[in-house]
């Protein structure tokens, strides 16, 4: 059984095509399904109304709309006008966004979404892990000097790819790289984390319906030896998790890295619920073989066969407990040792506790 929170929208709704304003978030905890508590978040929202609320299909056609995040703005010259490109019949399509945290399991779950034979991956443009970094470097949408994703220096922005950008850059990849035949259209590009808005805001453009499946990741779960956890790298990231989950403008799935592991069966109900067009998966295989150019070709049940998830408790600072207790963990008291300690995802929410 799926139970489903339904958000109420807010002004920037009327302004996107092909959107309600309303969104369902789905989220994976103790064991199964469940709804996810935004209590938190039931206070005022702002910031976001502003920037949201000059934003339309024009916008993205006319002139780009440069977000800015701690005031550092992108230039660019000229437009990516996507209508330019050959028309693509988003008709009874959904654009479906993969993100996570660093080694939250990606890569696994998108091996595990093309066992489905209904969903298209960019895989035909042989880029590393079927991503689209490569692609939108090609296009001089993002620059190849960044060695960071959400983060602001002297090479990156959080709004170094614009919505007009992305709309230009989802029908090119119609075009060219998605099966078309196949009424999913995947792109996995985890480093798109910190910038869901801007995809909203282009598939609204597009007229594509936009869906989101964002994996979420346990401290107590990562003990890699070859990428040690770091908490700062790790909450700066969390909060974007947040952010997606507990925005009511989207539609999102959360899944969990440790539900991967160990209750692999209500992670493929939650898909199917999610995403009706898929019918079955197969967690013992993967859809990305070698074309993935990395060790991702393994299903994810048989690495988890070989690779047991250990759970090992770490001393964690009370902020990043709130944001894991919102996101549905609660199994070794992080609610309770979070208490005082909830900051607002990305800055972009006000609330009242």
């Amino acid at each position: 059984m799926v139970n489903l929170t339904m958000g109420e929208g807010d002004e920037r709704s009327a302004l996107l095509p092909e959107t309600t304003g309303e969104s369902t978030t789905v989220s994976m905890q103790g064991g199964g399904v469940a709804t996810t508590n935004w209590g938190w978040l039931r206070g005022k929202r702002v910031a976001m109304i502003a920037a949201g609320a000059i934003l339309g299909v024009c916008g993205l056609v006319g002139g780009y709309m440069h977000y800015t995040n701690d005031n550092v703005a992108v230039e660019k010259e000229g437009d990516p006008d996507f209508r330019n490109l050959p028309d693509v019949d988003f008709d009874d399509k959904t654009l479906l966004i993969v993100v996570g945290l660093p080694f939250s399991g990606t890569s696994a779950l998108e091996g595990l979404l093309g066992t489905s034979g209904v969903v298209a991956d960019l895989c035909k443009a042989d880029t590393w892990q079927c991503e689209n970094t490569v692609l939108l470097e090609n296009m001089g949408f993002k620059n190849p000097k960044s060695d960071c994703d959400c983060c602001e220096d002297e090479f990156t922005s959080i709004s170094d790819v614009t919505p007009a950008e992305y709309a230009f850059a989802y029908k090119d990849f119609a075009n060219k790289w998605w099966d078309m035949s196949k009424p999913v259209l995947m792109d996995k590009t985890p480093n798109m984390l910190c910038r869901h808005r801007y995809i909203r805001d282009a598939a609204a453009a597009l007229g594509v319906t936009v869906k989101f499946v964002v994996l979420t990741h346990h401290p107590y779960s990562w003990n890699s030896e070859s990428h040690p956890f770091n908490e700062d790298y790790y909450a700066g990231n969390l909060k974007y998790c947040v952010d997606i989950l507990s925005d009511p403008s989207v539609d999102a799935l959360q899944v969990r890295y440790e539900d991967m592991a160990w209750n692999m069966d209500a992670v493929i109900d939650s898909v199917k619920a999610f995403l009706p067009a898929v019918k079955e998966l197969d967690p013992w295989h993967s859809s990305l073989s070698d074309d993935s150019k990395g060790d991702r070709s393994m299903g994810v049940s048989e690495y988890f066969q070989k690779e047991p998830l250990e759970w090992i408790t770490k001393k964690l600072d009370g902020s990043t407990l709130g944001m894991l207790c919102q996101l549905g963990y609660d199994e070794d008291g992080e609610c309770a040792a979070s208490v005082g300690h909830y900051e607002a995802p990305s800055g972009y929410v006000e609330y009242d506790r």
